[in-house]
């Protein structure tokens, strides 16, 4: 439990990796426990005087445990008197756990109804209880032994492991309500480990501090959840001979492909020469985009202005970053040409709330999560960054910033963080079910796999994307302009 006091039992949790940490791993308490013949009132007096959550309720082979919630239940649902005795509120038969089992499996555990509290055993007694809070805590906290694998591999395969156990926290994670923010946050610094000791270990020695390794889109705002495609580029310092970076760049997508990151069906990874470039080149490859009415330059520089730093020189970045970005901040056209682009795909919400699916072929029942809530909500906050010269990338962290530059209203962009939270999540959900399933993870959603009150949620979340594409365009003037 998350509350001080008590025993304590701590093992060496620095020397595990998530993918064999034990029940044992986790700060243990022994549970707190009392007589059978005793009263509601005096479970409920225990808990506030031990600030637990959980009794465990002795009484030989029948012992049970009583919780917050069920005795709770009992009084104020059930209106089980309060001196009635304790079992009246309590779990039959209780849950254990082995003190050696997987700490992911008893996540899994936890995922059954009604089970709030898990009781671990030693040789078959009962020596500790365990919630899904203190599993979180530990995963959460512990993420670091993932980032010890990488640090640790030696050539590209063994990058592998790291991969897989970081799919399997996700997973974990997001079964187990954490939100998406987090896990993104949590997952991109395994990503980007992964990224850099790739580049440390394929990029010559005397290349590594004239180039700079950058990843964009999601990735570089730290809000991909699940490897669903790759995007990044290579800034090569003015001088260098770019082709002879070239093999080692397709080593490395060569390598990310294997690990398990799937090729970008765009091309904008490092193996494409387009998207390996020196200094000069990239600013004035930019500066086209900038000129350039082509929708699919407006979305080039849309990943790139969310790129990132993960290995080399990150000057090499921030240098043609500043620059650029402030050329396309200070042009009020190249702005709302920029915003224009939140219309690009149709939000699937129509009249009364209801939602618009695909009708035909294999996608029927379906909509397109990404294009039609995620990205409309991500570069529409993007947008408003830019016009506001603001260079922060997450889509949190900009929206946090346009209200306090009161560009947006705080009530507003809170109905807007919820909504986006959401939709990342059942994303994230969608993706993972179909890689284990052994399919690639995919945007589409189909809402008959949602329960009632989700598909409710889903709804309110594309209302809310339709009034910040209505916002965006009248910050930007965009139907006087004809965008």
């Amino acid at each position: 439990m998350n509350q001080p006091g008590g025993d304590w039992h701590e093992s060496g949790v620095e020397a595990q990796t998530l993918m064999t940490a034990r029940v044992r791993d986790v700060a243990l308490r022994e549970p707190v426990r009392i007589q059978a013949d005793a009263t509601l009132r005096d479970a409920a007096r225990a808990m506030r005087e031990q600030r637990v959550g959980c009794l465990l309720i002795e009484a030989g082979a029948d012992s049970a445990l009583v919780t917050d919630a069920s005795l709770r239940d009992a009084l104020a649902l059930d209106a089980v008197p309060p001196d009635a005795p304790v079992v009246r509120a309590a779990h039959h038969p209780l849950v254990t756990i082995d003190s050696g089992a997987m700490l992911l499996d008893a996540l899994i555990q936890m995922q059954r109804p009604g089970v709030e509290y898990l009781l671990v055993t030693d040789h078959g007694r009962i020596f500790a209880a365990i919630e899904q809070a203190d599993v979180l805590a530990y995963l959460a906290t512990h993420s670091s032994a993932i980032l010890e694998l990488v640090a640790r591999a030696e050539q590209p395969t063994d990058l592998k492991p790291a991969a897989d156990a970081v799919l399997r926290l996700i997973g974990a994670l997001l079964r187990n309500g954490m939100k998406s923010d987090r896990i993104g946050r949590l997952a991109s610094d395994v990503h980007r480990a992964i990224f850099r000791r790739l580049f440390e270990m394929l990029v010559p020695n005397k290349l590594q501090q004239d180039a700079c390794f950058i990843v964009m889109g999601s990735e570089g705002r730290s809000e991909q959840i699940l490897p669903t495609d790759q995007d990044n580029a290579l800034i090569v310092r003015d001088g260098l001979d770019v082709e002879s970076i070239m093999p080692a760049c397709c080593a490395i997508t060569g390598a990310l492909i294997d690990i398990g990151y799937p090729r970008c069906p765009g091309e904008i990874m490092i193996s494409n020469p387009s998207w390996v470039l020196t200094q000069s080149a990239f600013r004035a490859r930019l500066s086209q985009w900038i000129a350039s009415s082509s929708n699919d330059d407006v979305m080039n520089l849309a990943i790139f202005f969310d790129a990132e730093a993960v290995a080399g020189d990150e000057h090499l970045l921030s240098d043609v970053k500043a620059a650029v970005f402030e050329e396309a901040a200070s042009s009020d056209a190249f702005c709302a040409r920029f915003a224009s682009a939140i219309n690009a795909f149709p939000v699937p919400i129509g009249m009364f709330s209801r939602l618009r699916l695909d009708r035909s072929g294999e996608l029927a029942g379906t909509l397109d999560i990404k294009k039609g809530g995620v990205f409309p909500i991500v570069h529409g906050i993007r947008a408003l960054a830019l016009q506001n010269k603001l260079t922060t990338t997450p889509t949190l962290n900009r929206i946090e910033a346009l209200v306090d530059l009161r560009t947006i209203d705080e009530r507003f962009a809170r109905e807007v963080v919820e909504a986006f939270r959401f939709m990342c999540t059942v994303r994230a959900e969608c993706g993972l079910a179909a890689i284990d399933c052994g399919m690639p993870a995919t945007n589409r959603l189909r809402p008959d796999d949602l329960t009632h009150i989700d598909q409710e949620i889903l709804a309110e979340s594309l209302q809310v994307v339709v009034r910040l594409r209505r916002l965006v365009g009248q910050k930007f003037r965009l139907d006087l302009l004809g965008l």
